[in-house]
C-alpha cells in the first residue's frame, strides 16, 4: 500500500504515527478517511478512539450484555431532572463511591475513553451504555472487576499514550483549543507519574515559567519526550520539532546539571572556607498543590 502513495502522504503518515503511535496501517486508513488532513485525522483518532487497538483489547466481545439490567443500571446514576437523559456529576459521584474510587481516580479517565465521552461531568445514555457495551458490564459489580484491568492501562505506555491523548480534548470546554495550565499540571499527575522520569522538574519548571494555557503540541509532544527520550536527555535533538517550552524546559534541565556538576568539583580551600552555609543559590521551590476547579470527571 505504501508504495502507492506519493512522498506528501508518506510524510503525513509518519508524522500521525509520531504522534498517535497508531501502526502504519491505520495511520493511512484514518487519513483517507479525512482526505488526507493531518490535523482532522488526529482531533477524531483521540476523540473518537483509534478503533481495534486498546478499546478492543479491553473489550468484552464475548460477555452477554443484559439490555434490561444496563438499562437499570444507567437508571441508578441518571440525573434527577427527567429532561436530562444523562449521569451528571451527582451521579457520577455516587457512581465513583458505589466502585470504591474517587472521582480524582484516573481509572475514571479510562472509563471515559472507553465511554467515547466527549464532555468532563457528563455521561449521556448513548455514551455509558456504549462503553459498557465494550466492556461486557451490565451492573456496578461487573464494572467494579473490570477496574485493575483498566488501570493496568495506565502503567502499559502504548495504552496510556491513548488515553493521554484522549484526556486533552475530554478536557476542553466548548470552543477551547488549549488547556489552562493548573488543569494540566493535575492531569500530568495523575497520567505521567509511571513514565516520565522528570516529572517533578517539569511541574515546577511549568509552574514557575508557563503563565499561558497549554496546546495540543506541547501536551502531545510532551509524552514523546517521556517516553522516547533518555532520562538524561542526552538524546534530545535540539533540532528536532520540539514545542518552545519543551527546548526551555531541556535546556534548564542541562543547565542546571551542568551547574551541579561544577560546583561538586572540589575549590581552593580559601574559597571553600569563605563560603557561608545557604549563600548557595537555591532552584525549584516546592510546588504549590492546585486542585483542579474540577475532578477529572465531576
Amino acid at each position: 500500500v505504501m508504495s502507492t502513495l506519493n512522498r506528501a502522504q508518506r510524510d503525513k503518515i509518519a508524522n500521525f504515527q509520531a504522534v498517535t503511535g497508531a501502526p502504519a496501517k491505520l495511520a493511512a486508513e484514518f487519513l483517507k478517511r479525512y482526505s488526507w488532513s493531518l490535523d482532522q485525522a488526529v482531533d477524531i483518532f483521540f476523540t473518537e478512539g483509534p478503533g481495534p487497538s486498546f478499546s478492543q483489547r479491553a473489550a468484552s466481545p464475548l460477555a452477554a450484555v443484559d439490555s434490561k439490567k444496563l438499562d437499570s443500571f444507567f437508571r441508578k446514576y441518571k440525573d434527577g431532572d427527567a429532561d436530562v437523559d444523562a449521569i451528571s456529576s451527582d451521579g457520577i459521584q455516587e457512581l465513583c463511591n458505589d466502585l470504591g474510587i474517587s472521582t480524582l481516580d484516573p481509572v475514571t479517565l479510562v472509563l471515559s475513553y472507553h465511554c467515547h465521552a466527549q464532555q468532563m461531568g457528563i455521561f449521556t445514555r448513548e455514551e455509558f451504555s456504549g462503553g459498557m457495551h465494550r466492556l461486557g458490564c451490565d451492573d456496578v459489580a461487573k464494572l467494579q472487576a473490570k477496574l485493575e484491568e483498566l488501570r493496568q492501562a495506565l502503567v502499559d505506555r502504548n495504552a496510556c499514550k491513548e488515553i493521554y491523548g484522549y484526556t486533552f480534548q475530554f478536557a476542553l470546554d466548548q470552543g477551547q483549543r488549549c488547556l489552562p495550565v493548573e488543569m494540566c499540571l493535575e492531569f500530568w499527575k495523575l497520567l505521567l507519574r509511571n513514565h516520565f522520569a522528570l516529572l517533578d522538574q517539569w511541574l515546577a519548571f511549568v509552574e514557575q515559567r508557563c503563565k499561558n494555557a497549554i496546546s495540543k503540541d506541547t501536551w502531545l509532544m510532551l509524552y514523546d519526550l517521556a517516553t522516547q527520550v533518555k532520562p538524561d536527555l542526552s538524546d534530545y535533538d535540539l533540532n528536532g520539532a520540539w514545542p518552545v517550552l519543551i527546548d526551555e524546559f531541556v535546556e534548564s534541565v542541562k543547565t542546571s546539571a551542568a551547574g551541579s556538576a561544577v560546583e561538586q568539583r572540589p575549590g581552593p580551600p580559601s574559597l571553600v572556607a569563605a563560603m557561608a552555609p545557604g549563600d548557595e543559590q537555591r532552584r525549584g521551590a516546592p510546588l504549590a498543590h492546585v486542585r483542579i476547579a474540577r475532578s477529572a470527571l465531576s
